[in-house]
């Protein structure tokens, strides 16, 4: 049964990706169809430009991308910067030097570079195309970042807390969850910086209304978007509290369950 749907936007981790995080064959093939057949196909995620291009490319689609949890908005994956919110750099700088201070590895992101806290024996410098390790986590900070990462359980707790209590008026947290509902990771971004509000402006740019939109995700940092779509897919594996909010529940990533919805709403 398809329904008018004009705008598709998608979350990688958990939702398009399998758990090994490879593209299946049965999503992208749908995904490049409806693209092919004049549906918007957003990507929104967290992860970095760098990464979305090669999706992007991957699948063969060329339309608007939502990176950094909503802090960068592109017209496609080559094209022009709509959007751009960075952590301001004093706040940056104390999250940063907390994390020095207690021994945590924090992932930075600074325009289109990753820097990655030296762990013992790591060597400096680059390991990869836009990636680099440095000494501390304040050496990451050569300018406003558009997105600070940890997976350290103390430092998810304290981190958040911090920026809760001390800056919530500037940036803002999103916990990440395994399926099981356990607490994988933590983002911090700009105020502002989330895929809801990301999808609204992509929507705006477009003229497209939210009854011709779907969003598919599967973890809590999705739930923004659902405010900006008339069709709610929830993942078999997202957490709870998307599910809740869905309309749709899709199988699991791991049994192509993009697929399936675009299958049966979209084409």
């Amino acid at each position: 049964m398809a329904v008018s749907v004009r705008l598709v936007a998608i979350d990688l981790d958990g939702t398009l990706l399998d758990s090994r995080g490879r593209l299946p064959p049965e999503g992208s093939r749908l995904v490049k169809r409806a693209f092919d057949e004049g549906v918007h196909v957003v990507i929104s995620t967290t992860r970095d430009l760098y990464h979305v291009q090669r999706v992007c490319a991957a699948l063969a689609i060329s339309s608007p991308i939502i990176c950094c949890n909503g802090a960068l908005i592109y017209e496609s994956p080559t094209g022009a910067l709509w959007r751009e919110l960075c952590i301001p750099i004093d706040i940056a700088e104390t999250i940063c030097q907390t994390g020095d201070e207690r021994g945590w590895e924090l992932v930075t992101s600074v325009g289109q570079t990753i820097y990655f806290r030296q762990r013992q024996g790591q060597a400096l410098g680059p390991m990869g195309e836009n990636r680099v390790v440095v000494e501390s986590n304040r050496d990451a900070l050569v300018a406003s970042p558009h997105r600070i990462l940890t997976w350290q359980p103390e430092a998810i707790e304290t981190l958040r807390a911090l920026c809760l209590s001390a800056f919530a008026e500037e940036c803002q947290t999103s916990v990440y969850y395994e399926p099981s509902g356990e607490v994988h990771s933590l983002g911090i971004f700009a105020r502002g910086a989330d895929k809801g509000t990301a999808l609204q402006a992509v929507l705006t740019k477009l003229n497209i209304p939210i009854d011709c939109v779907m969003a598919i995700g599967d973890n809590n940092n999705d739930l923004p978007m659902f405010d900006f779509a008339g069709y709610r897919v929830a993942m078999g594996n997202a957490t709870e509290d998307l599910r809740q909010a869905a309309h749709i529940i899709a199988p699991v990533n791991d049994e192509e369950g993009v697929a399936r919805v675009l299958e049966r709403y979209v084409l």
